[in-house]
């Protein structure tokens, strides 16, 4: 059990400043700056190859549903962790999800499936530290993912 709070503490913490950062009042300035760095990241994307324009928008989609997650923990808001936990599995199962024909890579894929169900499953009992381990336990599979992505330095 103290494992658990731990976590659940952890994760809380994690939430937290996630949102008080996207709470934060934004001036003239901090809004010039996100659109200088929006801008420069459209122009080093290869324009030229819509694939990866999609995947980074797929990608981004999935973070999006996946802090609506979080917020729902911060908020103790059940409806709100299940609906977002039900998009992230609807854009996993979805036809953009990239296959990579590599033995890691799907096992990778398969440990994240599973820990959305895990955490859908979590959700249902309205237990918060059950919850907050298994949206650690998916953030985790996220990380691992993409770990691995990097390192093997894939072209897709």
């Amino acid at each position: 059990m103290i494992l658990l709070s731990k976590t659940a503490l952890v994760v809380s913490l994690i939430t937290v400043l996630i949102i008080e950062v996207r709470l934060l009042p934004q001036d003239e300035q901090q809004a010039q700056k996100q659109e200088k760095r929006a801008e420069k990241e459209r122009f080093t994307l290869p324009l030229n190859d819509p694939d990866k324009v999609a995947r980074r928008d797929f990608m981004r989609t999935k973070l999006m549903y996946t802090q609506n997650i979080f917020e729902g923990l911060t908020v103790g808001d059940f409806d709100d962790i299940k609906t977002a936990v039900r998009e992230v599995q609807m854009v996993t199962e979805g036809g953009q999800w990239v296959e990579i024909d590599n033995e890691i890579y799907r096992r990778l894929t398969e440990e994240f499936k599973t820990s959305t169900k895990r955490l859908a499953q979590a959700a249902e009992t309205g237990n918060i530290e059950a919850t907050a381990l298994r949206f650690y336990e998916m953030s985790n599979r996220c990380i691992d993912c993409h770990q691995h992505i990097r390192k093997a330095n894939y072209e897709y």
